[in-house]
């Protein structure tokens, strides 16, 4: 069974110091002899931080938008190319400044890939001056960087030379309250050592190869790969019944009443959309939501095949 490919994200509001941890562990895994690939996301229109990283990496550029709005669809297209073209050890993602990670975390779970990853870790590097500053931004700014912490496996407080430790006993408790037992690193200059990035929590039931659970950033997501076509009219009951703690779904499906197209199936906030497909994709199913109950939704999912839901 081929290795899956590690993704790690890279989060941190704008000045954070990203790119340089980015280089960092680039370093590192160029030492270790392993193949690296980066996605790299900027707001602008011209891409800035990429020319600050090696001439013969592997990478693939998103401009022009966040990847939480215009720029989603194209991580995922710039995730596939890398996935397809270059088969690298690990991919970084380095989120524009203004990026939330549950999207970016959303982004990656394409369902043409979504067996074929570990989304190893979360990294936020926080600016700790900026942070002690945040007040002076909008409610809105303030948010999200609080919210880039809370959804944070791990935190690197970076910049601890430009601040007062007394300073920095506040930061530790304004953190604890926002994620009371998150990993976190004082930096300087983002250096982090890569044997320390941790792991997310991380399930993988042996009953079932088809099936990936992972547990990440206090959500879960499910991986269901279907090995024969369904009734329509069964799935769309099975979608209407679904508790609101599935906020996402999205994959490839095959019907009965027309079984040689794939239909593309959309799902968020409660409402489903389906579209075919000229191209047969893996039909593969991501689920993503809160506290779901992995074994009961795979017995549902288990029983659309075999026509007894």
């Amino acid at each position: 069974m081929q290795q899956k490919i590690e993704i790690v994200i890279l989060s941190g509001f704008l000045g954070s110091g990203k790119t340089t941890l980015l280089q960092n562990l680039l370093v590192q895994e160029q030492k270790n002899g392993r193949h690296a690939a980066v996605l790299m996301n900027e707001i602008g229109e011209v891409s800035i931080d990429g020319n600050l990283l090696p001439p013969n990496l592997s990478i693939e550029e998103i401009t022009n938008g966040c990847i939480c709005c215009t720029g989603k669809d194209q991580l995922e297209r710039g995730l596939l190319a890398l996935y397809t073209t270059k088969r690298p050890d690990v991919i970084y993602i380095e989120n524009s400044g203004l990026a939330h990670p549950l999207d970016v975390v959303d982004a990656c779970l394409s369902p043409i890939i979504a067996k074929d990853i570990d989304i190893k870790s979360v990294i936020t590097v926080l600016d700790s001056v900026r942070w002690c500053h945040r007040n002076e931004y909008s409610k809105p700014v303030q948010r999200l960087m609080e919210e880039q912490v809370k959804y944070a496996d791990q935190l690197l407080i970076n910049k601890v030379d430009l601040i007062q430790q007394q300073t920095f006993a506040e930061i530790i408790e304004d953190i604890q309250n926002i994620q009371p037992h998150i990993d976190f690193q004082m930096t300087t200059f983002a250096r982090m050592e890569l044997n320390t990035i941790q792991p997310s929590t991380h399930e993988s039931p042996e009953e079932h190869q088809h099936l990936h659970v992972h547990h990440h950033l206090h959500t879960s997501h499910l991986v269901y790969t279907f090995t024969k076509s369904i009734e329509k009219n069964d799935f769309e009951a099975w979608v209407r019944q679904l508790p609101l703690s599935v906020f996402r779904i999205k994959g490839f499906v095959r019907f009965k009443d027309t079984p040689t197209k794939t239909t593309l199936f959309q799902y968020a906030y409660g409402v489903p959309m389906h579209i075919d497909q000229e191209i047969a994709f893996p039909t593969n199913l991501v689920i993503i939501g809160e506290h779901l109950d992995i074994e009961n939704l795979t017995k549902q999912l288990r029983q659309l095949e075999s026509q007894n839901f």
